[in-house]
C-alpha cells in the first residue's frame, strides 16, 4: 500500500513540474528528457475478457476487466473508472458503460437489444487518462451480433472486393539512395492478409530489381537497394488474375538506414550506415536508445566510422521480454531511424482444468478443478474469470487471449491478425514475427513531443478518486465564463454535492465518488453569479475514428438451422428466466455521509410537532436558524456559535443535496414531505467558496417530492458506474428441479468472473448443464500481482 501512496504522489509531483518546470526541463539531456517524460506518461493497459465473441441480439455480453501498468504489467490501482462501449460498423456507439475499477470489482455486462442489425460490432475499453494518446491503443475487440428477430440490412446481390491495401515499410524508416536496406510489406483487406500474391519490385528502366511474396498474413520482407537516379514502383499479381501498382516510399539522397538482425549468440546486431550530407562531419556522433514498454534499457553513442557505418551489440539480457524499440539519435538529439524487435518472454505460470466425468447429461452437476504450475519462483495467487458456453460453426473459440494481448499486441497500434501464432511453436516463427516487427511501430508518443518538452499533451486527468463529470460554464451568447464556481449535485439518499471553479476556457470538473446507476444530475451557476450563466455538461465517451476496422458480416446461408435454434434459445431464456437475468446488486457503500461529514445538529421533523409551515418548524424549534424579512421575503441566517451572533452572510441551503437559488421558495414548500434537517453552524469551506453555515433539507424519497425547481437549473440524465448483473445458473439439485418443466436453453452455462486460486495454486469451480446437448468450451484468463498472466482451455461433452 505504501509504494502505491508513492507511486501516485511521485505521479503527481511529476505533473506539477511539467505544467510548471518547463523552462529547466528544455535544458535537459535526452535520456533525461524521456525519463521526465515516461515519470508522467503512465502508461495504462486495459484488458477484456468477454464470455465468448458470438451473440445473439436478446442476450447478455459478460466481461471482467484486467487493467495493469503497461511498463511492468503489475495491477494498476491509478484510474477508478474504465469507459467500455459497444461501436457498430458505421462507428456510432449502441451501448455504453462506466466500469469500476476498484480491485475486485472491474466486471460489467450488456444486454444486446433486439433492434441492433446484424453485424460486427467492437467492443472497446480506455480510460480517461487513455485518451490523452494514440486511440490505436484503447483495447478494441471484433464481436459479432446476429439479429434473429430483424432482417438484415439490405446490401447488394453482387458484393465487390474488399479494397486492398499495400504497404511498404522500410527497415529504420527510410530509404537512401546507394543503401541497402530490407522493406517490410503487408497486404491486405478488412478481412485480413492476402497470402495468395507475387509481387515484383520494377525500376522506371523497366527491370525487374527483385521478386517478393508473403510468408504469413499477407505479411513478409525483402532486400533492396535503391539506385541513384531510378524511381521504382511495385507489381503485385493477384491470383485471381487482379494487379496492384504501388509506388515505393520515398528515395533520398541522404540519410541513415539501420539493419537489426539477431547474430544467434545473444546479442542483437545494429549497424547503422550514413550517406553524408553536404557540410556534415565525417565523424558523426550517434546515440542508440532502446525502451521495453518506455522503460529505458539502453543508451550508448558510438562514432560513424569512415566508411559511414557503425555497429551496436546489445547484449538480449539487457532489455526486457515483448517489444523493445531501438530509437537511433544524432548529436543534434533528432530522431533518426526506429526499429521495433521481440524476444518472446519465457514459461511462465499454467493453470490446467480437469473436469469430474468425461461427459454429462443434462441438468447434471459440473464439477472443474483448477490446478496452477509455477514454472518460476515467488509466484503469487492467480485472479481468474471462467467461462463456459457452447461452440459449434457460429460460435467458436477466438484464440487470441490476455498473455499474447498484454505481451504483443497491446504493444502495437494496428491490427495484428491471429496473434496466438506468433506465440506457437512454428518452424517460421522467428522470421515472421521480425516481419511483423517490421511493419509496425509503436506510437504512444511521438519523440519530437518529447524533446520539445510542455505539457501539451495532457488534456484529460486520471479519475484516481471517482468519476471527472466535466462541463463548460458559459454567458448567455454561449462565451465561456472564467473563474466562476458551478455546483453539481445527485439527488438521492445519500446525495452528492460538488463544487468546480472555471478555467479560463469556462471548463468545470467535479470529482464524483460512488455514483452508481442511471440517475440525474443537476448543474448550476454558483448562487451568487449572474442568473443568465449556463452549465453544459461534456459527454465522457471519446467517438470512433471513422476507419473500417472489420470486414462486413454475411450471414452463412448453411447455419439457418443453428440460428433457428440459437434464437428459440434466447426468446426461452428471456421468457422464462428474464426476472432472474435483471437482477442488479448495489454496491455496499462504506461512506454514506453528506459532503459535510456529521452534523452538528440533526432534526428529524418526526418527532417533533409537525407545523403546517415551514416558518413555523424553524421558528419553534431550531435555535440554529433564525428567519429573517428580507425585502419582503423571508430568509434564513445561521446561528455563529464563535461570534454568538447570526451570520449577516449567504448560507448554504440544499433541498435533497441540491442548492436553493431563492431560498424563500423553503419557506411555501409543504412540511410534511420533509423528513430531516440537518445544520452545520461552522463557516464552511468548500473548493474556493465560503459559506457561513449549511442547512441540508430532505425529503423521504429524497428526490425533491413535487418542490418546484428553479429554471436556472438543468437536471441531465447522466450515468454513473454500471451496476453489477448477477448471473443467471439455475441449480439441479433435488428432483423436483430436475423434473422441472421450465425449459433450461442456456448456451453459457457459466461465467465466473472472480476466481481466486488459493495458497496451494487451486480452486474450483461448480455449476450445472442446462437442456441444450453437444460440445463446451472452458476458457480461462487471469493474472498474479507479479504481473504474470495465464490462459487455458478445456472441453466437455453434454449428451
Amino acid at each position: 500500500m505504501y509504494s502505491t501512496i508513492f507511486r501516485y504522489n511521485k505521479w503527481l509531483i511529476a505533473i506539477f513540474y511539467m505544467f510548471y518546470g518547463n523552462a529547466t526541463f528544455c535544458q535537459q539531456p535526452l535520456i533525461a528528457r524521456f525519463n521526465s517524460y515516461n515519470s508522467i506518461a503512465v502508461q495504462e493497459k486495459l484488458f477484456l475478457h468477454t464470455d465468448k465473441e458470438f451473440y445473439i441480439a436478446g442476450e447478455i455480453l459478460w466481461f471482467r476487466i484486467y487493467y495493469v501498468d503497461g511498463a511492468t504489467h503489475r495491477p494498476l490501482h491509478l484510474s477508478k473508472v474504465a469507459y467500455v462501449e459497444i461501436i457498430n460498423e458505421k462507428n456510432e456507439p449502441v451501448s455504453q458503460a462506466k466500469i469500476s475499477l476498484q480491485p475486485g470489482d472491474s466486471k460489467g455486462s450488456f444486454y444486446l437489444p433486439t433492434l441492433l442489425n446484424t453485424g460486427n460490432y467492437t467492443i472497446r475499453a480506455y480510460t480517461n487518462w487513455m485518451k490523452n494518446f494514440d486511440d490505436g491503443y484503447f483495447f478494441q475487440k471484433k464481436i459479432t451480433i446476429v439479429n434473429t428477430l430483424k432482417a438484415p440490412e439490405a446490401t447488394s446481390s453482387r458484393q465487390s472486393d474488399p479494397d486492398i491495401a499495400v504497404s511498404f515499410f522500410p527497415e529504420g524508416g527510410n530509404l537512401v539512395s546507394s543503401l541497402e536496406s530490407k522493406v517490410g510489406f503487408i497486404v491486405a483487406n478488412a478481412e485480413g492478409g492476402i497470402n495468395d500474391f507475387q509481387g515484383f519490385i520494377i525500376s522506371n528502366s523497366g527491370d525487374t530489381i527483385t521478386r517478393f511474396s508473403p510468408l504469413k498474413f499477407g505479411i513478409g520482407s525483402f532486400v533492396f537497394k535503391p539506385l541513384p537516379g531510378y524511381t521504382y514502383k511495385a507489381i503485385i499479381l493477384l491470383s485471381r488474375g487482379a494487379i496492384i501498382n504501388k509506388p515505393l516510399p520515398v528515395i533520398y539522397d541522404n540519410g541513415y538506414v539501420m539493419q537489426v538482425r539477431d547474430n544467434n549468440e545473444g546479442k542483437i546486431e545494429i549497424k547503422v550506415q550514413r550517406k553524408k550530407m553536404q557540410g556534415e562531419d565525417n565523424a558523426e556522433q550517434v546515440l542508440l536508445a532502446a525502451h521495453t514498454r518506455q522503460v529505458l534499457n539502453l543508451a550508448e553513442k558510438i562514432s560513424i566510422n569512415d566508411n559511414g557505418s557503425a555497429i551496436f551489440l546489445v547484449d538480449k539480457n539487457k532489455i526486457g521480454k515483448g517489444i523493445t524499440h531501438f530509437t537511433l539519435f544524432n548529436s543534434d538529439n533528432k530522431p533518426l531511424c526506429e526499429r521495433l524487435i521481440y524476444i518472446k518472454p519465457g514459461p511462465g505460470i499454467s493453470v490446467n482444468v480437469k473436469s469430474d466425468q468425461t461427459s454429462y447429461t443434462n441438468r447434471q452437476q459440473i464439477n472443474l478443478s483448477l490446478s496452477t504450475q509455477f514454472n518460476q519462483p515467488g509466484s503469487t495467487p492467480l485472479h481468474l474469470s471462467a467461462s463456459v458456453f457452447k461452440i459449434d460453426s457460429l460460435q467458436k473459440h477466438d484464440e487470441s487471449t490476455i498473455v499474447d494481448y498484454m505481451w504483443l499486441t497491446s504493444d502495437i497500434a494496428g491490427k495484428v491478425e491471429s496473434p496466438s501464432y506468433y506465440f506457437s511453436n512454428d518452424p517460421d516463427i522467428n522470421v515472421a514475427t521480425d516481419n511483423l516487427m517490421l511493419t509496425h511501430g509503436w506510437r504512444r508518443f511521438k519523440w519530437n513531443d518529447i524533446l520539445a518538452g510542455g505539457n501539451g499533451f495532457i488534456k484529460y486527468l486520471p479519475e484516481a478518486g471517482g468519476q471527472l463529470v466535466q462541463g463548460r460554464l458559459k454567458d448567455k451568447d454561449d462565451k465561456p465564463v472564467a473563474n466562476t464556481d458551478a455546483y453539481l449535485s445527485i439527488p438521492g439518499q445519500p446525495f452528492g454535492f460538488y463544487i468546480s471553479r472555471s478555467d479560463n476556457n469556462g471548463g468545470v470538473q467535479f470529482e464524483v465518488k460512488d455514483y452508481y446507476g442511471n440517475r440525474q444530475v443537476i448543474v448550476q451557476p454558483g448562487i451568487e453569479t449572474d442568473t443568465l450563466y449556463k452549465v453544459e455538461i461534456i459527454k465522457p465517451f471519446l467517438e470512433a475514428d471513422t476507419g473500417r476496422k472489420y470486414a462486413t458480416y454475411q450471414l452463412p446461408e448453411d447455419n439457418k438451422e443453428q440460428l433457428l435454434q440459437k434464437s428459440i434459445a434466447m426468446q426461452v431464456q428471456n421468457i422464462y428466466s428474464g426476472d432472474s437475468m435483471r437482477n442488479f446488486a448495489a454496491p455496499v457503500l462504506i461512506d454514506t455521509l453528506p459532503f459535510y461529514g456529521y452534523p452538528e445538529k440533526q432534526y428529524q421533523l418526526d418527532l417533533y410537532k409537525r407545523f403546517t409551515t415551514m416558518e413555523e418548524i424553524l421558528r419553534e424549534y431550531v435555535v440554529e436558524i433564525n428567519v429573517v424579512n428580507r425585502g419582503g421575503k423571508l430568509a434564513l441566517k445561521i446561528f455563529n456559535p464563535d461570534a454568538s451572533d447570526f451570520y449577516t452572510g449567504y448560507a448554504l441551503v440544499l433541498l435533497d443535496g441540491v442548492p436553493l437559488p431563492d431560498v424563500n421558495k423553503i419557506f411555501s414548500y409543504d412540511p410534511l414531505k420533509v423528513k430531516k434537517l440537518e445544520v452545520i453552524q461552522a463557516r464552511y469551506v468548500m473548493g474556493q467558496s465560503i459559506f457561513n453555515g449549511v442547512a441540508s433539507f430532505s425529503t423521504y424519497e429524497g428526490v425533491f417530492d413535487g418542490f418546484e425547481l428553479d429554471p436556472k437549473l438543468v437536471a441531465i440524465d447522466y450515468p454513473g458506474l454500471q451496476l453489477e448483473r448477477d448471473f443467471y445458473s439455475p441449480v439441479y439439485e433435488t428432483k423436483a428441479q430436475i423434473e422441472s418443466r421450465l425449459p433450461d436453453f442456456r448456451n453459457t452455462l457459466l461465467w465466473a468472473p472472480d476466481i481466486t486460486t488459493d495458497k496451494e495454486g487451486k480452486a474450483r469451480l461448480q455449476f450445472y448443464s442446462s437442456d441444450r446437448v453437444g460440445k463446451y468450451i472452458v476458457v480461462l484468463q487471469g493474472m498474479n500481482e507479479s504481473g504474470d498472466f495465464v490462459s487455458s482451455t478445456s472441453t466437455i461433452e453434454v449428451k
